[in-house]
């Protein structure tokens, strides 16, 4: 039974099953295999203040000045010939990653069923579908994606947070790892292995099976920390002088990504949130603080995966944009289309999608979705279509 559902899962999501079967631990035995980290900004960042048209006149007019980043204060990218987009002062890292051919931009992209409840979009992210249909669930696109990605091994897909994100389940390999840095024991040392060990050991149904292939996953990678002679495990420690301190809670989970890539070369997805972009009010400096962290997380994971011997791209998605115009608490509600981005690394490698910029509709009152909101001008899944065929060229392909 659960072999069967696994199929019809594979088989919705649009892969295939022969195909997924045939590709699995083989897709990338003659070269690296490629890493893809998905950043979950949850809330709903408003991609009009983080990029702004700084000409559109519409813009100009219909937003208030404290909620755009304006010809004077932004970092002008030159990505448009039309269209004069700047990047929010915090964002000065991600400037310096489109300069350098890291980066790609798709400023109006979104889920294409209207919605602006968070978690009817998050659901719509996490599985990699269009529409949704009310309790409708389903096995999450990236965790399908990596177990047809990855070779052989025991981790193909790492959560860094404390339970495995949405966009994971489905997957068979995947581990939530919060950190590393003391270790990866079992709880209660010993006698907590035995337990579990007891617990799964020869159980029934498909629980068993997962949790002795968890337990080996966590010991496998355990394995691997570089540890003193007291058997303590050493601090990471970051190639390049790469930072992740000024990042905070983000900056950790990106280091323990960064670290698990290293160790566990078969490691083909990830993912990492950071929260608080649901402004409501007050967005002028809660945003500037939110994006600070974000660019200085980004800048240190590109600095530290530089060298990192296979390619790698980071994607930053959030489940919609905000409102064109302010509330009158200095805030935005909730929108349609956002800003969506890919930065990218790997030794040698050319991002085939540097300095992409994805299509822009315009701000005009006939251009807007319902007259008030950012129209969605790529479909979210358009986006991961052309990240993964770009990453992962000979590897499965979504739908």
């Amino acid at each position: 039974m659960t072999m069967t559902l696994h199929r019809r899962a594979l088989a919705r999501l649009g892969y295939g099953v022969a195909t997924a079967a045939g590709l699995r631990g083989l897709a990338f035995a003659a070269q690296p295999a490629p890493l893809l980290i998905v950043v979950n900004l949850r809330g709903g960042w408003d991609g009009l203040h983080v990029l702004s048209p700084a000409n559109d006149r519409d813009f100009v007019e219909l937003r208030a000045e404290a909620l755009r980043t304006t010809e004077a204060s932004g970092l002008r990218l030159d990505a448009s010939p039309s269209v004069d987009f700047r990047l929010h002062p915090e964002g000065a890292a991600l400037a310096g990653l489109w300069r350098a051919g890291r980066l790609a931009i798709w400023p109006a992209a979104g889920v294409p069923q209207p919605t602006r409840s968070h978690f009817e979009a998050q659901a719509l992210l996490a599985v990699g579908h269009g529409a949704r249909a009310e309790g409708e669930s389903g096995p999450g696109w990236l965790g399908v994606w990596a177990e047809a990605a990855a070779p052989p091994g025991r981790i193909a897909a790492l959560s860094a947070a404390g339970g495995l994100a949405p966009m994971l389940a489905g997957g068979r390999r995947g581990l939530a790892v919060s950190a590393l840095d003391g270790g990866l024991g079992l709880p209660g040392g010993a006698v907590g292995a035995a337990m579990l060990g007891a617990l799964y050991g020869g159980g029934p149904g498909p629980a068993a099976p997962a949790g002795r292939e968890a337990i080996a996953a966590l010991a496998t990678l355990d394995a691997k920390l570089a540890r003193d002679a007291e058997g303590r495990v050493l601090p990471y420690r970051p190639a390049q002088g790469a930072d992740y301190q000024p990042a905070e809670g983000f900056g950790r989970a990106l280091a323990t990504v960064a670290e698990t890539a290293r160790l566990t070369p078969g490691l083909v997805a990830a993912t990492v949130e950071l929260g608080g972009w649901d402004t409501h009010d007050g967005q002028a400096g809660r945003l500037a603080g939110r994006l600070r962290v974000l660019a200085a997380g980004l800048d240190a994971f590109a600095t530290d995966l530089a060298d990192l011997p296979r390619p790698w791209t980071l994607l930053v998605v959030s489940e919609f944009g905000r409102r064109l115009r302010a509330n009158r608490s200095g805030g935005t509600d909730h929108g349609r289309a956002g800003l969506m981005l890919a930065c990218a690394g790997g030794a040698g490698r050319r991002f085939g999608l540097a300095r992409h910029l994805g299509a822009w509709p315009g701000l005009a009152p006939d251009a807007l979705e319902e007259g008030v909101d950012l129209r969605v001008a790529t479909d979210y899944r358009a986006v991961l279509r052309q990240v993964v065929a770009e990453l992962a060229p000979a590897g499965p392909k979504l739908p």
